[in-house]
């Protein structure tokens, strides 16, 4: 998809290297157990102090029920811990 979005403004596509950064913990691509994430948005805060994070979604068609799994593990696993580890008493 990104290939050809890419293509479309007449840039290459990303090397398989390239790629395959952007999953790592310092890449644009959030991927991982609820733990995982949650970490990957308190280091952000901890570099950016943002107060929200906008994640986008099902770019590459993910089934509806995995879709809607991920949207329930956000508001139940990686929210509460989020704002267990930012809320100060």
């Amino acid at each position: 998809m990104m290939a050809e979005g890419l293509a479309e403004l007449g840039r290459p596509a990303p090397s398989r290297a390239d790629h395959a950064a952007t999953y790592g913990p310092d890449g644009m691509v959030f991927v991982g157990s609820p733990d995982e994430i949650t970490d990957r948005i308190l280091h952000l805060h901890e570099l950016l102090g943002h107060i929200r994070q906008i994640l986008q979604m099902d770019v590459g068609g993910m089934p509806q029920r995995d879709f809607l799994r991920a949207i329930e593990l956000l508001g139940t696993k990686v929210l509460p811990q989020i704002r267990a580890e930012l809320v100060q008493p």
